[in-house]
């Protein structure tokens, strides 16, 4: 005789366990997105004005961050729309 119960919970625990695959696969695609996107930044030469507000870029961030683009106030705004 098949007990319905276990067969319902061991499909309930397949499916998690599924469920868990695709949300790390996901995590991963939207990591390794963000890493082609820092390397091709890298690539970039730094800007010496910010991008959006016109503000000049510190010398020690565009060190420190190579293709920066946009100064720290509007890194921050961006990050916070995001």
């Amino acid at each position: 005789m098949i007990n319905l119960d276990d067969e319902f919970e061991y499909n309930n625990e397949e499916e998690a366990e599924v469920a868990q695959i695709v949300s790390l696969q996901l995590h991963l695609k939207g990591l390794n997105a963000i890493q082609d996107k820092l390397n091709e930044q890298r690539m970039n030469e730094s800007l010496y004005e910010c991008c959006e507000c016109g503000e000049e870029i510190p010398e020690a961030r565009r060190q420190a961050i190579k293709g920066v683009t946009t100064c720290v106030n509007c890194q921050e705004l961006n990050e916070r729309r995001i």
